[in-house]
């Protein structure tokens, strides 16, 4: 969530650009497919061979779940209803249909998408800087009671925020609404679903937009989106660029944390300078490897889910990923060419070829998303049926 991000989801911790040093070699990546614009062969993706479809497949699954029990006339997304490229529901549920009916095994799987959809290179002519990130599902430390070093309350959405948002009402800033938890305006003995034991945890949980909690009493909560104060975002790695604490080219989540446990009395003015605040809700009845729900309300795949701009792609399309991760132990950075499915958003995530991957809850997730921002291309897969008009 990516909703925080949500943002969604977003999600994103860092809306800065990528560092100097890849500027270049990203405005090549987007002139040269903007001068591809169209389709293209299965041959022409560099690794489409090697990639696990029946991963991705699986993940394809959840949203045709989706898919097909819309009305055929509806869009793929009523929020990408603009992205006319990617047609109606009724031009992918044929193709959804026969995903349920593929055989086991990676190559049956590849079979399938190569059988039913067409490559199609996109671009956009405003936008010369694509950036890919990741995003996790953290895991925290928290207590169901306020004690010792359980002091930061994570809240659900209060009834009155509700009545007011229903009324046309603007909901309080973030600080506004810390203050009155702190002064008893908000009840929040009555609100919070969990206590954390750090309030910079509290934080990075609202950038991501989900996460699991490893109770002081032996359990295990899993907290989800629940909606948001729909006010400004402001990126705290950005703050810190500008005021010369962290580098451009050394900022990522794990120097951002470093930054404030080092400095402990800025971090709540800090913190407070962006206004966004997200309200959850308890995530019932998920294993414990199922991924939280995403945008589309299914839940994530780590791996296989992205973050888009549902402006240009609507939740539940297939993009092809060519990109790069780093490494979680530090050694470099690996290939990321797969084929991936559009299940969630986030406000930091905007622009044609940009794109937040789900990493899931594992440490090396949380190393990966923290660090990731690199350049690369989507591809669309459309149903040869919609890409043959």
């Amino acid at each position: 969530m990516k909703y925080a991000t949500a943002g969604l989801a977003g999600l994103v911790l860092l809306a800065v650009s990528a560092c100097s040093s890849g500027e270049a070699s990203m405005m090549e990546t987007r002139e040269s497919a903007e001068a591809a614009s169209g389709p293209v062969s299965f041959s022409a993706l560099h690794g489409w061979q090697e990639d696990d479809h029946a991963a991705a497949l699986a993940a394809f699954r959840r949203s045709c779940a989706r898919i097909l029990e819309l009305d055929g006339a509806a869009p793929l997304d009523p929020k990408a209803s603009e992205a006319r490229r990617y047609g109606t529901a009724a031009d992918w549920q044929e193709a959804c249909a026969a995903a349920n009916k593929v055989g086991s095994g990676k190559e049956a799987a590849r079979r399938y998408f190569e059988t039913w959809f067409q490559p199609v290179r996109i671009g956009n002519a405003s936008e010369v800087s694509p950036l890919f990130t990741g995003y996790f599902e953290p895991v925290m430390k928290g207590s169901l009671t306020r004690h010792g070093p359980y002091q930061t309350p994570i809240i659900t959405f209060p009834p009155e925020y509700a009545a007011a948002r229903a009324a046309g009402k603007e909901l309080p800033t973030r600080s506004q609404i810390e203050a009155s938890l702190a002064d008893g305006r908000l009840d929040a003995k009555r609100l919070a679903l969990v206590w954390l034991a750090d309030p910079v945890d509290a934080f990075f949980l609202h950038i991501q937009g989900s996460g699991r909690i490893h109770l002081d009493n032996g359990g295990v909560m899993r907290l989800a989106f629940s909606a948001k104060n729909n006010r400004p975002y402001l990126a705290i790695g950005k703050v810190l660029i500008e005021r010369g604490e962290i580098s451009k080219d050394e900022i990522s989540m794990q120097t951002i944390r470093a930054w404030l446990e080092a400095h402990p009395a800025e971090v709540k003015p800090l913190l407070s300078r962006n206004d966004s605040y997200i309200f959850f809700k308890r995530l019932e009845g998920a294993g414990p490897d199922a991924g939280p729900p995403g945008a589309e309300k299914v839940s994530l795949t780590p791996g296989r889910s992205l973050a888009v701009d549902r402006s240009f792609h609507p939740l539940g399309s297939l993009l092809w990923l060519d990109s790069r991760y780093p490494a979680p132990d530090g050694s470099g950075y690996r290939p990321l060419r797969r084929l991936m499915v559009a299940q969630d958003t986030g406000s930091a995530i905007r622009g044609e070829q940009r794109g937040d991957v789900f990493w899931g809850a594992t440490a090396d997730a949380a190393e990966i998303a923290g660090r990731m921002k690199e350049p690369g291309e989507l591809i669309a897969l459309l149903p040869k049926s919609l890409a043959a008009r």
